[in-house]
C-alpha cells in the first residue's frame, strides 16, 4: 500500500472516532473486557467458596479476591460515571484492566498451587489460542451440525507448561449456516468448538471464534464487527482478498458482505477463546 493511501486510511480512521460521540478508543476498556473480568473473578470466588474455610491458606486468597473485587468495582463505577458525564471513551484504560485481569490469574494460579489436582492443568476461561482449518467452510454449502475439524498453530501453556501440544485435532461443529442471497442477504455461518483430542483421548471444551485470518501470509484479519473495523478492514483487503467483508460477531456467528456468502479456505487461521475453563491430564 503506498504512502498516500495510508496517509488516507489515517485520516478516515481519526475522522470516524471523532465523529462518533462516546466512541471507545483503542487504549480504553469497554464494558465487554470489564464483564470478562467479572466473569473470571466471579468463578474465581466461587471455586475458593467451595474450599474449606478453616484453612487458613483459604481465608488468605479469599482477601485477595475481596480485594480484587473492590478494584474492579471501582473501575465499573468510574465507567458508569464517564458514561453519565457525555465526554468521550470508556473512562477507564486498558492498561489499568490488563493489571487486573494478570491479578486474578496470579491469585487463580496461587489457588491452584495450593489446592490443584497435581495430576490436572486447567486451562484458564477467557485464554484464547490459534487454530488453522483442515478444509473449507462455506455458508453457500455448509449445514447445521457438519463437523469442523481444525489443528492447533501453538501449544497452550498453563504456568509455563504444555497443556495442549501444538498440532492437536480440534473439533467444531455448524451451529447454523445462511446462504447468501443477492443482492441484500448476507450469508452467515455461526460455529462452535467443543473438544480437543489429546494422547488420552477427547476433552471437551467451549470455545468461541473472535477472530481470523488467512492462511496465505497475505495477514489480512477480520475480528469482532465494528463500524471503524468494518471499514479499515474493507479498505485494506480490497476485493481480492477471502476474507475481505467478513466480519465476526460477539457469539462467534460470521457474517459475510450483503450479497456474499462467507468462505474460508483451508488454512483460515482462526482465534479461538475459551467460554469456561478447560480441564487436560498433566504431561
Amino acid at each position: 500500500m503506498g504512502v498516500p493511501r495510508l496517509r488516507r486510511l489515517a485520516a478516515l480512521v481519526l475522522a470516524l472516532l471523532a465523529i462518533a460521540p462516546g466512541a471507545v478508543r483503542a487504549e480504553d476498556a469497554s464494558p465487554d473486557d470489564i464483564a470478562q473480568v467479572q466473569g473470571e473473578l466471579d468463578a474465581l470466588s466461587a471455586e475458593l467458596d467451595a474450599l474449606d474455610a478453616d484453612d487458613a491458606r483459604v481465608a488468605e486468597l479469599r482477601d485477595r479476591a475481596a480485594l480484587l473485587r473492590e478494584d474492579l468495582i471501582y473501575l465499573k463505577v468510574s465507567m458508569r460515571r464517564h458514561a453519565e458525564s457525555g465526554a468521550g471513551g470508556s473512562g477507564v484504560s486498558r492498561g489499568e484492566l490488563v493489571d487486573l485481569r494478570e491479578s486474578v490469574s496470579e491469585l487463580r494460579r496461587d489457588v491452584a498451587r495450593a489446592f490443584g489436582d497435581p495430576e490436572e492443568l486447567r486451562v484458564p476461561e477467557g485464554t484464547a489460542f490459534e487454530v488453522r482449518l483442515d478444509s473449507p467452510l462455506s455458508s453457500r454449502t455448509a449445514r447445521a451440525e457438519d463437523r469442523v475439524d481444525a489443528t492447533l498453530v501453538q501449544a497452550v501453556r498453563v504456568d509455563g507448561e504444555i497443556a495442549i501440544p501444538a498440532g492437536t485435532s480440534v473439533r467444531g461443529l455448524v451451529r447454523a449456516a445462511e446462504p447468501a442471497q443477492r443482492p441484500s442477504r448476507a450469508g452467515r455461518l455461526e460455529l462452535s468448538f467443543d473438544a480437543v483430542y489429546l494422547e488420552d483421548g477427547r476433552v471437551d471444551m467451549r470455545a468461541r471464534m473472535v477472530e481470523f485470518q488467512e492462511g496465505s501470509g497475505a495477514g489480512r484479519k477480520a475480528g469482532i464487527g465494528a463500524a471503524v473495523g468494518a471499514i479499515v478492514g474493507g479498505i485494506l483487503g480490497g476485493k481480492d482478498g477471502a476474507i475481505a467483508g467478513i466480519l465476526v460477531g460477539g457469539g462467534g456467528a460470521v457474517v459475510a458482505s450483503k450479497g456474499e456468502d462467507v468462505e474460508l479456505p483451508t488454512g483460515t487461521v482462526v482465534t479461538l477463546r475459551l467460554d469456561r475453563p478447560l480441564r487436560v491430564p498433566a504431561r
